[in-house]
């Protein structure tokens, strides 16, 4: 583990998807980039424009990294939208290491969730890819709910009764929706969201206890974090065992 802070035991774990459980960027720049080719505009995406937009609904993703063709119309959104599922009916994510046998180990202690902001066909083709469904308590993303990440956390807790849940990220956005909906936070250090923080110096915010409308103890403390997910299981599995 990377920095300090004091374990608790959690009645549920919540996951984001992108960048904490799998990377596909290199899939949504090849089905982007090919519908860009097919409406014939020279405008291209790379794999890392992908990952540094990852955890914002798909319309911000397409405004933030195709700022010359705005007002971004439908018809590129749907074109866009298209062939990502084409390409990922060809190509797969990659799992981080550790993910596929870790996530059901931890389904056996603790209820799992999930919380992404990808549109509903997305996080349907990573459960049908990765099996995963059969491990989940419940799931969620912006493509079904449409509402913010904060509030589909809250409205996890609501309906499930989660009283000490964790949410497990890699940006700066995941904390501070984890924050806000009352939750602790764990950033998935491996991941290309914390990656690129490191890379471009920009650090995650000290915990505030001000943040969001609830706090919990973790959140004014520093924020814990893991190198691997192997390790972020077997820490789950040391607390479970008290």
């Amino acid at each position: 583990m990377l920095g300090q802070y004091t374990p608790v035991e959690y009645n549920a774990l919540i996951f984001d998807v992108d960048g904490t459980l799998w990377d596909a960027a290199r899939v949504s720049s090849y089905g982007w980039n090919l519908a860009l080719a097919e409406m014939g505009l020279a405008s291209r995406v790379t794999v890392d424009d992908i990952r540094s937009v990852s955890g914002n609904p798909f319309p911000t993703c397409v405004e933030i990294l195709l700022p010359e063709l705005h007002p971004v119309p439908r018809s590129l959104l749907e074109s866009l939208e298209r062939q990502e599922r084409v390409a990922f009916d060809t190509i797969a994510g990659d799992l981080y290491d550790g993910v596929a046998e870790g996530l059901p180990r931890l389904a056996e202690v603790y209820p799992v969730f999930l919380v992404s902001n990808c549109p509903d066909w997305y996080l349907e083709r990573f459960l049908d890819v990765t099996g995963f469904g059969r491990y989940l308590s419940g799931r969620d993303c912006h493509g079904l709910s449409g509402v913010s990440k904060r509030e589909m956390l809250l409205r996890m807790r609501r309906r499930n009764g989660i009283e000490r849940g964790v949410y497990v990220g890699d940006t700066q956005g995941d904390r501070d929706a984890a924050l806000g909906a009352g939750l602790d936070f764990i950033l998935a250090a491996y991941g290309f969201g914390a990656q690129e923080s490191a890379r471009t110096g920009d650090c995650f915010e000290p915990a505030d206890a001000r943040t969001g409308d609830v706090c919990t103890p973790a959140a004014v403390a520093a924020c814990p974090a893991f190198d691997s997910f192997h390790r972020l299981v077997d820490h789950f599995l040391a607390l479970s065992q008290g």
